[in-house]
């Protein structure tokens, strides 16, 4: 499919449900807009692309491509297939976690480090980035 018929700009409605969808949904606006980056929507979702402003601090400085916060994915750069599938599962993990997720998230990180996260190894068993 072409990438004009993936991607649209936000109605009203999309940017009234970003403040009311998710409770990480905010921060991950607040975060977008702190990279100068404008949203689009796809499978639900918001993207904000930059590798400048706070995604340079948070993502690109960090070594990685993308950060996610409820329906709400920051990318230092285009997704590919494979990265938008990885990012996609951290928002069903956000669903199915709830608040619960940011402590968890940090808290297996210094425990386990990236590669043996449980939520990256679930996210990434559906974009195959590990293997």
């Amino acid at each position: 499919m072409p990438p004009s018929t993936r991607w649209s700009t936000p109605s009203s409605t999309d940017l009234v449900r970003a403040f009311a969808g998710h409770h990480a949904d905010p921060l991950g606006h607040l975060v977008g807009l702190l990279s100068f980056a404008q949203p689009r929507v796809r499978d639900g979702c918001f993207l904000y692309v930059s590798d400048r402003g706070l995604a340079h601090v948070l993502v690109t400085m960090r070594g990685f491509a993308a950060i996610t916060f409820g329906h709400v994915i920051i990318s230092a750069r285009e997704p590919s297939e494979a990265l938008w599938l990885h990012e996609r599962r951290h928002v069903e993990q956000y669903e199915r976690i709830g608040l619960a997720f940011i402590p968890l998230y940090l808290w297996f990180m210094l425990r386990r480090g990236y590669r043996a996260h449980p939520l990256e190894r679930d996210a990434s068993g559906a974009a195959r980035l590990f293997d």
